[in-house]
């Protein structure tokens, strides 16, 4: 008879392969530029998160079983990859932001605007900007 630690750990493991494919999924739609499904995968990984840590809560110490240590090597494995591709997603997400941040001080206005309020561009002495290091 399985111990509650271990279901707990087991449906933890599931959980959290869960999640890795959520974030596989993020990565796809960020590379792709399919933003429209990142706020859903944002959603479905706060619940699994929740759940998680409510798995997490109901483990207990447990003696050393070969099973059980393997359920938690499995575990630790899981987690290290869950952390290295959120990392990855997290940089993505940080270069677009840069890139986007610039597009709209360009567009939109920085501290030597690009363009009048009417649309033209600025005197030439300003034009720089755009083209000429």
């Amino acid at each position: 008879m399985e111990s509650p630690t271990s279901t707990a750990l087991q449906q933890q493991i599931g959980a959290l392969e869960t999640l890795l494919q959520l974030l596989h999924q993020e990565e796809h739609c960020l590379q792709s530029g399919d933003m429209t499904a990142l706020e859903s995968i944002a959603a479905e990984k706060e619940r699994l998160y929740q759940s998680i840590s409510a798995l997490e809560t109901r483990r207990h110490p447990q003696p050393s079983t070969a099973a059980h240590l393997e359920l938690q090597a499995q575990r630790r494995a899981l987690l290290g990859r869950i952390i290295l591709h959120n990392q990855r997603n997290g940089q993505i997400i940080g270069a677009l932001e840069r890139f986007n941040r610039g597009a709209w001080q360009i567009l939109f206005g920085t501290s030597d605007p690009l363009y009048t309020d009417g649309g033209t561009t600025q005197h030439s002495a300003q034009r720089h900007l755009i083209g000429s290091a």
